[in-house]
């Protein structure tokens, strides 16, 4: 299905939405045609993937069906290059629902990527693993939109997810797991309805995160920033492989207990944030047999 306000877009090399004064994003367009497709699906009940069933196959740990890249290694690219690369393969995935306040539907925004030509996007699991959505959809930077029909595997840990959509030969991108601390990295994701942000930083450093969703899981930790929207976006790195994908963010504060000691709760107690992300390993595991029991033949 074919977005028909986004036809403009659909100029020279396919330019993506905001990539230059020629082809400036116009967000509320962007948004409000995926959110209509999905509500679409949605109302008239023709999601191919039912919540009941969606539900179920976020239990699934690992798939044999994705085909991946090899990782790129011997080519570097500048920033407008980079965007390019990061912007073809990324995705906005929706999710239409409804409240118990009003009889209209909702939608859930969120980023992701395709990592098989064949329909196959990484996101994060507390994307598809959501209650309430009726139907999920996906919309590519071209303008093309395509319903969500199957999850193929996830982790709740590692907050990781690869879905299928009905598509052939998207753009995808080779998954990376061995990139270390210090490298740069680039950021694309769609942050609080700003369709198409880029952002550069470094990869802080790796660790283990506590808590009962993350049970020791381990993150990667970045200095590109994003917000809430930009859940399942790629961080690539400079040769445009897949690193890792946006998954949340911690606010470090100067005091936890400000309220009550009389200090500010806003900005002025605000130090930094840690950037979690999910790891190109973590992508990875999900594509490989699940690991025998100990003395198993």
């Amino acid at each position: 299905m074919l977005l028909a306000p986004l036809l403009c877009f659909l100029g020279a090399a396919l330019a993506p939405p905001g990539q230059s004064v020629d082809t400036a994003a116009d967000d509320r367009a962007l948004f409000t045609q995926a959110e209509t497709a999905t509500t679409n699906l949605a109302e008239g009940k023709k999601s191919p993937l039912t919540k009941e069933t969606r539900l179920a196959q976020v239990k699934r740990a690992t798939t044999t069906s994705v085909r991946l890249q090899a990782p790129i290694r011997s080519k570097q690219l500048d920033g407008e290059e980079a965007y390019r690369v990061a912007a073809s393969a990324a995705v906005l995935i929706t999710g239409a629902y409804k409240c118990d306040k009003c009889p209209r539907w909702h939608c859930t925004l969120a980023s992701g990527v395709v990592v098989d030509s064949d329909g196959v996007i990484a996101t994060n699991h507390h994307v598809v693993a959501g209650e309430t959505a009726e139907a999920m959809g996906v919309m590519t930077a071209d303008g093309r939109f395509f319903p969500v029909i199957e999850i193929l595997a996830a982790n709740k840990s590692t907050d990781v997810a690869l879905l299928r959509v009905d598509a052939k030969g998207l753009t995808a991108l080779p998954v990376r797991d061995d990139l270390g601390a210090g490298a740069a990295i680039y950021c694309y994701s769609h942050p609080a309805n700003s369709f198409g942000c880029f952002t550069d930083g470094i990869v802080t450093r790796y660790c283990r995160l506590g808590g009962a969703d993350r049970n020791g899981a381990i993150f990667m930790q970045i200095t590109a920033d994003y917000a809430r929207g930009s859940s399942g976006g790629p961080i690539i790195d400079q040769a445009g492989n897949l690193v890792g994908l946006v998954s949340s963010t911690a606010p470090v504060l100067y005091t936890d207990n400000a309220a009550a000691k009389g200090t500010t709760t806003g900005q002025g107690n605000l130090q930094m944030v840690r950037h979690n992300c999910v790891t190109g390993r973590a992508i990875l595991d999900l594509t490989r047999p699940p690991a025998k029991p100990t003395g198993a033949k």
